[in-house]
C-alpha cells in the first residue's frame, strides 16, 4: 500500500511526540492509509481510544503482577483487590475482542496481499502475534495521545 505525504509527516510528528519509543511505525502508516481509503476514519478513532484503554489497562496488570510478589516475605501494600484484578482481566478481554474486530474491519477492503500480511503479524493469535499486537497497541496509545494534544 502506497504510504502518502500526510501519514509520513503524520509519523515523523508522532515519533518525535514520543521521544522515538514507536516500534511499528510502518503498521501505523498502513492502518491510517487504509481507513482512509474505506473511509472509516471514525472507526479508526474508535480503535485508537480502544488501543489506549487497553494500554491502560495492560499497565494496569502489569503494575498487579510486579507488586504482588513477596519482597522480604511480605506482600506488597498497595496491592489490588482480587475481585478488583478479575474485573480489570475480564474487562481486558472484551476490548481486545473489540479491538481485534476493529482491527478486521479496517482492512477488511485493502488489497489481499497486505491484508494477509498484516492479519499474519497482528491477528493469527499465535504468541508472536500476541508480542505484535501488544506493540500495536502501545504504539497506537501513543498516536491517541498526540491526537488529544493537539486539541
Amino acid at each position: 500500500m502506497q504510504i502518502s505525504r500526510t501519514t509520513s509527516d503524520l509519523i515523523l510528528e508522532l515519533k518525535e511526540f514520543s521521544s522515538g519509543k514507536l516500534r511499528s511505525t510502518q503498521d501505523i502508516s498502513f492502518l491510517i492509509e487504509a481507513s482512509a481509503v474505506s473511509k472509516q476514519e471514525k472507526l479508526f478513532e474508535d480503535t485508537l481510544f480502544t488501543a489506549k484503554y487497553l494500554n491502560g489497562l495492560g499497565k494496569i496488570l502489569r503494575d498487579h503482577m510486579t507488586s504482588s510478589l513477596p519482597q522480604n516475605g511480605t506482600p506488597a501494600p498497595d496491592r489490588i483487590d482480587e475481585n478488583a484484578i478479575d474485573k480489570i482481566r475480564n474487562e481486558f478481554r472484551e476490548h481486545m475482542k473489540k479491538f481485534l474486530l476493529q482491527l478486521t474491519t479496517l482492512i477488511k477492503d485493502i488489497e489481499d496481499n497486505d491484508r494477509k500480511k498484516f492479519e499474519e503479524k497482528y491477528l493469527s493469535m499465535d504468541q508472536q502475534s500476541m508480542v505484535n499486537l501488544t506493540t500495536l497497541i502501545y504504539d497506537l496509545s501513543w498516536l491517541k495521545k498526540f491526537r488529544n494534544s493537539k486539541l
